[in-house]
């Protein structure tokens, strides 16, 4: 684990090789089971509500009436997270043959809306947890097993394939530093 400016990030995020393979997985992280839908920072909750609109032309029936009869967010332990259906389906899925993907980043691509999707999403499998400050942690799980696979065959790193994300989520210059930070890791491994 390292300690690199306001973050703490496990060395997980630097070692692992990971690149999504949504064609495989079918999208699976927007329908793993729990009850709970894509946590969501406190600052996302209007934007989220506020994507409704642009995201309901793309949506199933069934995510619209859950919508109407839940919303699009629910407080959950000590924050917030996106609506679930049948404690599976994020509300916001919407299937493309039989791969679940998300309207509101299709609004987004559309330029119907300025938010893209929340950043639990885009940088998953990193989860973000808090004790006492970010602390970055990945998370493996099974159904992302084509993205590990991929990867390892490709030679992409976690921290590469993420790296938009960390972008948005933490700025530029620490999301470079983070990106550093592994290859300089790398460098350290393969000198010795």
């Amino acid at each position: 684990m390292i300690s690199l400016d306001h973050l703490l990030i496990d060395n997980g995020v630097f070692t692992s090789q990971f690149a999504c393979d949504v064609a495989r997985c079918k999208g699976a992280c927007c329908t793993l089971p729990g009850g709970a839908g894509a946590p969501l920072r406190e600052d996302e909750v209007p934007l989220v509500r506020g994507s409704v609109d642009a995201a309901l032309p793309y949506l199933s029936d069934r995510s619209r009436e859950a919508l109407k009869r839940m919303g699009p967010v629910e407080q959950v332990h000590n924050g917030w997270a996106t609506t679930c259906i049948d404690d599976r389906d994020c509300v916001f899925v919407v299937y493309e043959n039989d791969v679940a993907t998300c309207a509101i980043e299709k609004a987004w691509h559309a330029g119907t809306t300025a938010f893209r999707k929340p950043i639990s999403c885009h940088l998953f499998p990193i989860r973000v947890a808090d004790f006492g400050g970010p602390y970055l942690h990945y998370e493996r799980f099974a159904e992302c097993a084509p993205g590990r696979e991929r990867g390892r065959v490709e030679g992409i790193r976690l921290v590469d394939s993420l790296h938009e994300a960390l972008e948005r989520a933490f700025g530029t210059e620490l999301a470079s530093k983070i990106v550093a930070y592994g290859s300089s890791r790398d460098e350290r491994e393969d000198r010795t």
